[in-house]
């Protein structure tokens, strides 16, 4: 019982402060529905999704695993509560133009933990998406948040080149799940910063925490992990069906 109750205040202490939310649903499209898709999706989003006060939404297709070509459509808030705004005109012209071309699969809501996260101030915003799901047991929630808050550290430290999200699921998901979501600019851009960036990141960490901290703590979070706790995925955001970077 300690155990649950320390979990659950460890993750209310982390998704709650400094946070944005996201509402995800997987949009599965045959391929022969795909251009009418996307043109539907784009004028939508064009229209509803991009001026200041209207929803936020990134719409990222999906390039490895069993929903390849598939597409994960986020809708972007900065608290829960927007999600009881109901935007009924933008809905029925996403209903109208592409409602009967695509099925729209699971709603999960996630928190996007600043305190964990890592961003590089005015840094060119990149499409590519390396994500690692995690899902871990509760007597591990300690050590796996510590490994995450001590990278996060030796990002900074070591001025790390890419940004990185980390994303608590609050809803839709069993068990703790988490995306921690690396931003590069394609996968030659993944190669490049998994290289000497990654190299010093580690080593600022043995040097902040200890000899072989980083091994040992990545030992533990793996001991933390339920069975197929870890997964890998790659996604690529799709501009024109998202909203600007920037809404004004």
């Amino acid at each position: 019982m300690k155990k649950i109750i320390f979990t659950l205040f460890f993750v209310f202490a982390i998704t709650t402060i400094n946070t944005q939310v996201i509402q995800s649903r997987l949009l599965k499209v045959d391929q022969v529905n795909m251009k009418e898709f996307v043109d539907g999706v784009s004028k939508k989003t064009k229209i509803y999704n991009s001026k200041k006060g209207q929803s936020r939404y990134m719409t990222f297709r999906v390039l490895t695993g069993d929903n390849a070509q598939n597409f994960v459509r986020m809708q972007v808030a900065d608290s829960i509560q927007e999600f009881d705004n109901v935007y009924t005109e933008g809905n029925n012209y996403w209903r109208s133009k592409v409602g009967s071309i695509h099925q729209s699969i699971g709603n999960t809501i996630w928190s996007m933990s600043k305190k964990m996260s890592y961003y590089i101030e005015n840094k060119e915003r990149v499409n590519h998406r390396r994500i690692l799901f995690y899902n871990f047991n509760d007597s591990g929630a300690k050590d796996f948040w510590r490994f995450r808050e001590r990278i996060k550290k030796a990002m900074v430290e070591s001025k790390y080149g890419q940004n990185m999200n980390v994303l608590y699921c609050n809803s839709g998901c069993n068990g703790n799940v988490v995306q921690v979501r690396f931003h590069h600019k394609n996968f030659a851009g993944q190669s490049n910063d998994y290289g000497i960036p990654l190299k010093k990141m580690i080593e600022k960490y043995d040097e902040l925490y200890g000899e072989d901290a980083y091994e040992q703590d990545s030992q533990k979070v793996d001991e933390s992990l339920m069975p197929n706790g870890r997964t890998v995925r790659h996604q690529v955001l799709v501009p024109e069906l998202s909203s600007p970077e920037n809404m004004n």
